[in-house]
């Protein structure tokens, strides 16, 4: 099936939450087109697009008549609304699991990442290098569920699905924080080398 005119996405080129929609947009070789909102300039809070996302966020996007937001959402339904080529496994209990581990990625995480992100935007003499150690510390010890889940495959959950394309914008910003690559991670080392391959993120780097 395929939408009658473009998927129209209102997008912020560098946020993570646009970025986790393009890849899955691309995967599915889905037509969209891009409407800037500028965060910086105060875009999003502007009656209009408020219209759109009460919370003024993006993404946003339109298909037809229907206007979504929150990037995870709008990833669930692209896969219902567009299901080929699949990201989600047809069994039950493995795609609940899958839907936890993106839970899991994004608000188990959401603390130290934030916390993290917080100080390393600051200047570098005002940075607290006590919470960014303990910050990346918390962060290595959530990600060792995700070394132990990927065990010997491809990508988290076996074959690329919904999992590795909500979570990749975050992982490869834990890279960018230092987090990432880890001694003690070597399964994650090889998935992001193998995620970075992919047309659809290396279009988002």
């Amino acid at each position: 099936m395929s939408a009658q005119r473009p998927i129209q996405l209102y997008d912020f080129a560098s946020s993570p939450n646009c970025q986790r929609v393009k890849v899955v947009l691309a995967e599915k070789n889905l037509p969209y087109e891009t409407i800037p909102v500028d965060l910086r300039k105060g875009e999003q809070k502007k009656p209009d697009f408020l219209k759109l996302n009460p919370y003024g966020k993006v993404p946003v996007i339109i298909d037809g008549a229907t206007v979504l937001y929150e990037s995870l959402m709008i990833n669930e339904y692209l896969e219902e609304k567009y299901p080929e080529p699949p990201l989600m496994p047809r069994d039950p209990a493995k795609k609940a699991k899958i839907r936890i581990l993106i839970d899991y990625g994004m608000a188990h995480f959401d603390s130290p990442y934030q916390k993290l992100r917080q100080e390393l935007m600051k200047d570098a003499k005002e940075r607290n290098q006590e919470v960014i150690d303990g910050a990346k510390k918390d962060l290595k010890n959530l990600l060792q569920r995700f070394e132990r889940e990927i065990g010997d495959q491809l990508y988290l959950a076996g074959e690329f699905s919904l999992l590795d394309a909500d979570l990749i914008p975050r992982f490869m910003r834990l890279e960018g924080f230092g987090v990432l690559p880890d001694p003690t991670l070597p399964q994650l080392e090889k998935w992001l080398e193998r995620m970075k391959q992919r047309p659809s993120v290396r279009a988002i780097m």
